[in-house]
């Protein structure tokens, strides 16, 4: 039996990876990180959105924001957006959780009364994760460019984590009916995955070294 041939990693997940680690590096090689980036020197107030305007591409409609709660583990999370081009309209489609020292930790989906947004199902979702990034957007670069990265790098499991939401809340809309499981504020976390750098990385290596055996 002629032994099945490894799946090498896509060339743009590899180029995301690449792309992610020398734009934290960038960061931290100055003394900062996502979230020191994002506050730019100004104090911090749970709930506030850093940059004040958020940060959106005029080319992609990708739109993001830096804010955080008091009390929870993680320093803060960045939540992210794609408008709408014929509503105008945003629609959530994951959060990036960050922890103390201002790496990714975690990618997350909430509910929609969380971010007050337009509502779209995954299966419409997912065709326009390309659009997820900030080529053309002011803000800091590296920010963007990192974030840009995490959505390719680890566009699999958003895209798992956008079905399971829509699962979660099928589930939840099912158990309350008629009430709307959207609007069910005992619900805001939908689905979580975490993010392990590291691990990642020593897996697309591990791929990469038995494709050229």
């Amino acid at each position: 039996m002629i032994p099945r041939q490894p799946k090498m990693p896509p060339d743009d997940q590899v180029q995301a990876a690449v792309e992610l680690v020398a734009a934290l590096g960038e960061l931290e090689t100055a003394g900062r990180n996502l979230v020191t980036t994002l506050l730019d020197g100004a104090a911090f107030e749970a709930l506030t959105h850093y940059p004040p305007d958020d940060v959106s591409d005029p080319a992609t409609g990708a739109q993001y924001y830096f804010h955080a709660h008091r009390g929870r583990v993680e320093s803060g999370h960045i939540h992210c957006f794609l408008r709408g081009k014929e509503t105008g309209r945003l629609t959530h489609v994951a959060a990036i959780g960050l922890d103390q020292t201002g790496r990714p930790a975690r990618v997350f989906t909430t509910n929609l009364w969380v971010t007050a947004d337009e509502f779209h199902p995954a299966e419409a979702l997912i065709p326009r994760l390309p659009q997820m990034r900030w080529h053309d957007a002011p803000g800091p670069e590296p920010v963007n460019r990192a974030l840009g990265a995490l959505f390719v790098l680890y566009r699999p499991e958003i895209v798992a984590l956008l079905r399971r939401r829509d699962a979660r809340l099928t589930r939840h809309g099912a158990q309350i009916a008629p009430a709307d499981p959207l609007a069910d504020e005992r619900l805001d976390i939908l689905s979580t995955a975490r993010i392990d750098l590291p691990a990642k990385l020593a897996r697309l290596r591990d791929k990469l070294a038995l494709s050229d055996e």
